[in-house]
Parts: structure tokens; sequence; C-alpha cells
């Protein structure tokens, strides 16, 4: 304990030593955030699953099929459908692993795969599942089976490791190197029940650039148990998966972004569940509404973290001011990352538009470039509008005084979301 209490004595030297005005804006901040995390909690801000659901087919697009789902319980029951199909291997990294009936069933199948001779990779993160029981985090010493916990939080001394601060946000699924799953999806109740996000299965040779990601966050960390599998990468002019790796800051999932809005030339409509976009990307849409594009921009009307709730909010003004529509979705949480543009470019994955995604999280994102899916994805975007109500920059403007100051003064602390 004595390196506890060196290293506290430490850092309350250091805060104390603080200019006062400094101190006195960091001290605001953090007890804003306690409150409004302390409000939320007696609030009980859990909400149940209200959303009207669609049922969209495949899509062929030459050598690829893809399907989108807009429900983890009809994901999760294809998910586990093509998991007993599985015939070589199996990779499946998730920021959440929950221990419930959907963990449990995605457990039992793995097990039962593997008694039947096939590969087995597990991948989830140490953060996202910090609060999960380790036993459940287990599956015994099981031929074919391996487990990684990324980023295991061993101590509280690992708090002060600059690696802690990335972490794997994907959720990925790949089946004999053929079959891929990605988006918002983590496994978990909450996801099968509750909240709406956006899950996207390919099924095509690019489904193996989906594994080589796996594989290379795999081997890079766990030296010990490396994967031996190899895939053979492809190039798609339609279908396309575009990854972070932060430690080689390798960050073209922003770029992405940036890219596809600078070219729209007609509409954007993007969901995102936590929307704190940097400043680049707020001026690339300002750009992008001063030239007459049709910007709607999605966010939950009560997120999960009531913090980036009021963060996000401060963030809207400038954006509807220059005539981008801001949509409040209701009754449930929308956790979707999704854009699509001009009817054509779609992307969906794990990266939400804040500094953590962007920038320090390992993340996966499909772009497909075809109109048949836009459609899709424009009749799931007018679906959700449904449930929701748009708000405008006079009513934006009107709210208290004391609302818009707590905003500014959380602005700061977006980086840390």
């Amino acid at each position: 304990m004595r390196w506890l209490k060196t290293g506290l004595w430490f850092l309350t030297e250091w805060v104390l030593s603080l200019p006062r005005l400094v101190l006195a804006s960091i001290l605001t901040q953090l007890g804003l955030m306690g409150a409004l995390m302390a409000y939320a909690k007696l609030r009980n801000r859990s909400v149940e699953n209200s959303f009207p659901q669609l049922d969209l087919p495949p899509i062929d697009l030459g050598e690829h099929s893809v399907q989108l789902f807009d429900d983890g319980g009809s994901v999760f029951r294809q998910m586990l459908f093509d998991i007993s199909l599985a015939k070589e291997s199996i990779l499946l990294e998730s920021y959440i692993f929950e221990r419930d009936e959907v963990g449990l069933a995605f457990k039992r199948a793995l097990i039962r795969k593997a008694r039947e001779g096939v590969k087995i990779y597990v991948t989830f993160d140490g953060i996202g599942t910090l609060h999960v029981p380790e036993r459940f985090k287990l599956f015994g010493k099981r031929r074919n089976i391996r487990v990684f916990e990324f980023g295991r939080l061993k101590s509280i001394k690992s708090f002060f490791d600059n690696n802690m601060w990335i972490r794997t946000h994907r959720k990925i699924l790949v089946i004999d190197g053929k079959i891929g799953y990605l988006g918002g999806m983590n496994i978990g109740r909450n996801y099968a029940r509750t909240w709406r996000d956006t899950h996207l299965k390919i099924e095509g040779p690019i489904a193996a650039n989906i594994a080589e990601e796996f594989i290379a966050l795999w081997n890079k960390y766990n030296k010990k148990h490396k994967i031996n599998l190899s895939y053979a990468t492809t190039n798609d002019q339609q279908v396309g998966i575009c990854a972070n790796d932060p430690i080689e800051y390798q960050l073209p999932i922003r770029q992405t972004y940036l890219d596809a809005i600078n070219d729209a030339k007609h509409s954007i409509y993007i969901s995102n569940a936590y929307f704190l976009p940097d400043p680049l990307i707020r001026a690339t849409l300002i750009d992008a509404a001063k030239r007459g594009v049709d910007i709607q921009i999605m966010v939950p009307e009560i997120s999960d973290n009531i913090v980036v709730d009021w963060i996000c909010r401060g963030l809207l003004g400038e954006l509807m001011q220059h005539g981008a529509r801001v949509l409040l979705y209701r009754g449930t949480m929308i956790h979707a990352k999704t854009m699509t543009v001009d009817g054509i470019w779609s992307t969906v994955g794990s990266a939400n538009l804040d500094t953590r995604s962007l920038a320090a999280n390992y993340e996966i994102n499909a772009t497909i470039k075809h109109p048949a899916f836009a459609r899709q994805m424009e009749a799931m975007f007018l679906n959700d509008r449904a449930q929701s109500r748009e708000i405008n920059y006079q009513t934006w403007s009107s709210r208290s005084i004391f609302i818009q100051l707590g905003e500014q003064v959380l602005q700061p602390a977006r980086g840390l979301f």
C-alpha cells in the first residue's frame, strides 16, 4: 500500500500547486459531472424497448451479400445460427460481453463448437467487462478455445499507465473467414431487447479483412498464444473495411467521415450515440450545410451517459444555426453509429463521432457504396425519425441559462469521451 499512499500524496501536491483559476475550473467540472451522474441514477434512466423494427432482406453486391439489422434479437439469432454452422474457426470480439441470458447463449454455443474441433478465439475489453464476474470470463481449460482480455485492469496502478486509455471498442464476429459481422451491438440483454442499434452481416471475400483485423490485434498483444490462421484480404469497389489502430496512429475512420461529408452534394443522414465531433468535423458539416446539403443528425434524447448528453447539446447550436436539422430519438437509447450520403455511400460500425472512438480506441467500420444499400439505410433512418422529435435553433437557444452555462463548463471534458 506504500506506493498507493505515495502516489496519492504526489497527486494531491500536484493538484494543490495548480493555479487557482485552473483548479477551480477542474473542480467545477468534476462537481457538475458528479451531480449529473447522481441525478441520472436517482432518476432511473433505464428505458424500455418501444421502437418499430424493420425486417430488411440481404442485398447482393457482386461477390458479397450484405444484410442490415436494427435490433439485437434478430442479429443475435442469426449470429448463433451461423456459429452453429462453423467448420474451421470462430473469431469473436466484443467491448462488452455480459453475463446474462444472451452472453450465456453465446458462451454455450462457442463451447459446443469447440467440442466439434472448431478453433475458437474470444476477445473482450478489460474495462468494458470490468463489471462482469471473473468466473464468467473463463472458459476453462478446454481444447480449441482461447480467451484474451484486452487491457486487463490488474491493479489501481494500471490507471496511471497511458496504454490503459487505449481500448478495443470493436464488435466483431467472423466465421471460417467467410462470414463477418460488425456494428454497434455488444453482447448482452440491452442490445437484444432494449436499445436501438445497427449491425451488419457481410458474406463474401471481404470477411477475411475483418478476420485479419481481429488477428492483428490479438497477435500484437497476446504473444503467448498467437493465432496462426491466415486469410487472403481483398479490395472491393463497393464494400470496404476501415479500422483504427491508435497505437500505430492509423486512424482512417475519421478521414472517411471527412471525405464523405466534403463530397456530399444532396444529403447527409447521421445517427450517432455519442455525438461529440471535433472542430474540423463540425466545420466540414457547416460547409456542407452552406452548400445546401440536407444534413440531419440523430442523437439520443436520453442516453446512458448524462454527461455526454450535456456536452453534446452544447455543440448542436452552431450546426442548427447553419441549417443542420437535429433529431432527438425518443423512447429508448439509440446506440447506432451510421451515416448515409447522397443515397449512395454509407457506413456502419463501432465508431462514435467522439474523441475516444476517432483517436484512442480500436474501432472498425464498413463502408458500402451502392444505391440499393443506401436506400435501406435511408429507410432505417426514416423509421427512426418517426420515433424522434426535432429541435430547432430557437428552441435550443431558449433553454435555461443555467443549463447553457453547465454545457459550456463541461466542454473541456469532451476529450475524455
